[in-house]
């Protein structure tokens, strides 16, 4: 294994599908299971209901009857055989919508009317995008975290943050911020190879929502959720 690999604790852990299995199980491991799906989606469902009900009230009344439904084991008929979890996550938030709404006798539905599940959902799917891009990097931070000489994080970081900047003025933001000096052309190079890093990462973290998926699934997905560009100039070229 190269010393670039990405460690067996960041790309081996549990499918989406198999954290809501394990979360409506009694124990230690159902109620470590329940944790990790509350801190995956809570910021996720929140702004997606937010922006569908446009009224911050509703939206909160909606995502407390999803956790206490997960928390109740509720939710545990999920056929992790019909492919993406995020197709079936939107599904739920779609019928809680309507039962809210019914069961409130509030009339109309919310602006813009739901959708029908199976039909794309342009806001859900900016949601999920950003939260798929928010734990990438997080685990991009974790690889950084394992492998004390790499600077991926730092890097991509400081483009992110300045992307008009020259290569000079971010290697001089680097050796201000952490006192370590790049040549122009090692933070060219390290740049080049963080991006290559979050094109692996993102397979990982799609994977994880997928049910055996091919390479094609998860291409596709990467393509669905607009990151196609961004993989295609990245991916690593011994992967493809």
């Amino acid at each position: 294994m190269s010393s670039d690999a990405i460690p067996e604790r960041l790309t081996e852990l549990p499918t989406d599908w198999h954290l809501v299995r394990t979360a409506h199980e009694e124990g230690p491991e159902g109620r470590e299971a329940m944790r990790h799906l509350i801190g995956r989606y809570h910021d996720a469902v929140e702004r997606y209901l937010r922006l569908k009900l446009r009224d911050p009230n509703l939206a909160d009344e909606v995502l407390q009857e999803f956790w206490i439904k997960l928390l109740n084991h509720k939710l545990a008929g999920a056929d992790n055989t019909k492919g993406r979890f995020r197709d079936y996550l939107r599904t739920v938030l779609h019928r809680l919508i309507i039962d809210h709404f019914r069961g409130r006798k509030l009339q109309p539905l919310p602006p813009g009317e739901l959708p029908d599940p199976s039909v794309p959902d342009a806001e859900y799917d900016r949601v999920w995008r950003e939260a798929v891009i928010n734990r990438v990097l997080a685990r991009l931070d974790t690889y950084e975290a394992q492998n004390p000489k790499n600077r991926y994080a730092r890097v991509l970081n400081l483009r992110m943050r300045s992307p008009e900047a020259s290569i000079e003025e971010l290697t001089e933001q680097l050796a201000q911020n952490s006192k370590e000096r790049l040549s122009p052309e090692a933070f060219r190079k390290t740049l080049q190879r963080a991006r290559e890093k979050v094109a692996e990462l993102l397979e990982h973290e799609l994977k994880e929502g997928m049910t055996h998926p091919t390479r094609a699934d998860i291409e596709a997905e990467i393509h669905d959720l607009g990151l196609g560009a961004f993989y295609q100039r990245y991916r690593r070229r011994d992967a493809r």
